[in-house]
């Protein structure tokens, strides 16, 4: 069988994709990977074969105006009109990114199509060429439920009937504004290309509710429960953990030693966030650490924070295996990027938690609720005393490893790629059923 995986984004978006390849080559299928180009050495490296998609749309992360929009000090409105601004340069690049998804789909002809939701066209151009799709979440964000209210939306944190009722009609709100949103820009671009592809009626809600697109949503039960009002061809695997990578990539002895002859150690990492003012934030980092009386490894990422003359208990890293690091220490801070928060409950670590945008606010709350970091801190009262103070509360009370480490052995007893795989497998089967009939 040919699976053709497609997803857009960070890192965070494309490594549990190719993990999810690797275990599908492992059962004998051949796999074809669709990212975005800057990550075409990552997906080659894992014996993957590389299709590209433009990098134009994730090139805005570095536009000046995506960091304001981000930036806890700007206002209301300075965050408003950045965010306009860059939302109308995305439109633009709708079409380069749409024209790419087409592209992908119509040389390789898979069998079958994984697609994130930020690769939404597969599902009408997979359709268009007659192939089964099957849509995978790292978020749950396409199915109602009232469960939880969709991520974005204030969570009231009501109970009984009236609390459920809130957090369905909010979910099925943002679902149909989505669904809206997709499907014009579908139909703009097929109208512009006219290339035959028919999505006036798309419906990713529907189909997503109707059984028509299976989806399989790669998180732990323990994390999120799957809720019993969604249907039943929705679907919680488990994490897609990328396994070997600490193995085949060792750190550099300078980080090993840090790690040996260090007690108290903490990560600090804000995965691909912007930073607007880098050499405040290291000062403040350093500030915190030395409040809080610990040691630090610092991802410095894409924030800008690599030139930067670090204290002595400080060591900053351009980037290290999380599957290696998080059991070795006793902290991560981070933004709630949902691969940060899943490596930090596998490794059975606390968190503490700084959310910008996107669904950060939404994981945040998440594993607060579940008694393994404290309140999330709001980016705009970040100081290096509340910072400390977090330290320390997290270091001083137990619950919060015990915790963490219980959901650890838990997420430890799924198998969340291969779950996946026989959801893949089962929805080629219902798409082509095999014949029937006597001979």
């Amino acid at each position: 069988m040919h699976v053709m995986l497609m997803t857009y984004g960070t890192r965070g978006d494309v490594q549990p994709f190719v993990a999810l390849g690797r275990g599908l080559i492992q059962h004998g299928h051949r796999v074809t990977l669709a990212v975005p180009e800057r990550f075409a050495g990552f997906v080659t490296d894992h014996d993957l074969e590389f299709t590209p998609l433009t990098d134009a749309l994730i090139a805005l992360m570095d536009d000046p105006q995506f960091a304001h929009a981000s930036d806890p000090k700007a206002s209301t409105f300075q965050k408003l009109r950045s965010l306009l601004s860059v939302g109308k340069k995305a439109r633009g690049l709708q079409d380069t990114l749409l024209d790419d998804i087409f592209r992908a789909i119509d040389q390789a002809k898979p069998d079958v199509i994984v697609f994130h939701p930020k690769t939404f066209g597969a599902l009408p151009i997979g359709r268009h060429f007659g192939i089964p799709v099957v849509m995978a979440q790292l978020i749950p964000s396409f199915i109602p439920t009232g469960d939880y209210p969709h991520m974005g939306i204030p969570d009231l944190g009501g109970m009984g009937a009236l609390g459920r009722c809130y957090n369905l009609l909010t979910s099925k709100l943002i679902c149909r504004l989505l669904n809206a949103t997709l499907r014009r820009q579908v139909c703009r671009w097929a109208v512009r290309r006219q290339n035959g592809i028919k999505a006036k009626d798309l419906d990713i809600v529907k189909s997503c509710q109707s059984g028509a697109l299976p989806i399989i949503h790669a998180f732990s039960n323990a994390v999120i429960a799957r809720p019993d009002d969604w249907p039943k061809h929705a679907t919680v695997t488990g994490y897609w953990f990328l396994d070997g990578a600490a193995q085949t990539n060792p750190p550099d002895p300078a980080l090993q030693n840090f790690v040996e002859s260090h007690k108290n150690l903490i990560y600090i990492g804000f995965g691909s966030m912007p930073g607007n003012d880098p050499t405040a934030m290291a000062e403040m980092i350093a500030e915190a650490i030395s409040q809080a009386d610990v040691s630090a490894i610092v991802a410095t990422g894409w924030g800008g924070m690599g030139d930067i003359d670090w204290p002595a208990n400080i060591l900053a890293v351009r980037e290290v295996p999380h599957d290696w690091l998080f059991p070795k220490v006793d902290i991560v801070i981070h933004h709630g990027g949902a691969g940060t928060c899943a490596a930090a409950l596998r490794a059975g670590r606390p968190s503490i938690i700084i959310p910008f945008f996107g669904d950060q606010p939404f994981w945040a709350r998440r594993l607060h609720r579940l008694g393994v970091s404290p309140r999330p801190i709001k980016p705009a009262k970040l100081d290096a005393t509340l910072l400390a103070k977090q330290i320390q509360t997290v270091l001083k009370t137990p619950a919060y490893r015990t915790t963490a480490e219980r959901i650890s052995h838990q997420i430890a007893g799924e198998d969340g790629i291969n779950t996946a795989i026989a959801e893949i497998t089962a929805a080629v089967e219902a798409h082509n059923p095999p014949p029937t009939g006597s001979l």
